[in-house]
């Protein structure tokens, strides 16, 4: 496993809703039901190497895109002291070593992570009925 793939099970290992994920490369590919499957990944944004968002794709097996939601790291643990700085987390890569930036994430910042990203996993989740809703639609 690589850099990217380490931080990525950290998030995977707390979410609700990504079982069994495939980590390859420097991304995550998850099912999220038997005809969704998810994709997440860290990306950058202005700068290069600077890592400082998640992506999340969702796809239909036989359809296609569904959604894709880019979050970035500050607004899932907030901006942190870094080097006298207030900022946003990123991961940074400078040639062959790959590594956060002036802050490591806690375990609460890994958790908070996971929170916003099973957030949006559960827009698309197939919902579980309780077993009032399913004698209400047997009766009808």
């Amino acid at each position: 496993m690589n850099f990217f793939t380490q931080e990525l099970q950290k998030i995977t290992d707390r979410s609700e809703y990504i079982q069994k994920p495939k980590f390859v490369g420097q991304s995550c590919v998850f099912r999220l039901s038997d005809d969704v499957t998810g994709k997440l990944e860290f990306v950058t944004g202005i700068v290069a190497n600077h890592y400082n968002a998640l992506r999340l794709k969702l796809f239909y097996k036989s359809e296609g895109p569904i959604d894709t939601q880019l979050i970035g790291i500050g607004d899932m643990i907030g901006n942190k002291m870094i080097y006298a700085n207030v900022q946003s987390p990123y991961i940074w890569k400078n040639g062959n070593e790959v590594n956060w930036y002036g802050y490591k994430p806690t375990d609460s910042d890994y958790s908070g992570i996971s929170e916003n990203v099973d957030d949006y996993l559960s827009c698309f989740a197939e919902q579980e009925l309780s077993e009032d809703e399913e004698l209400s639609i047997s009766l009808t």
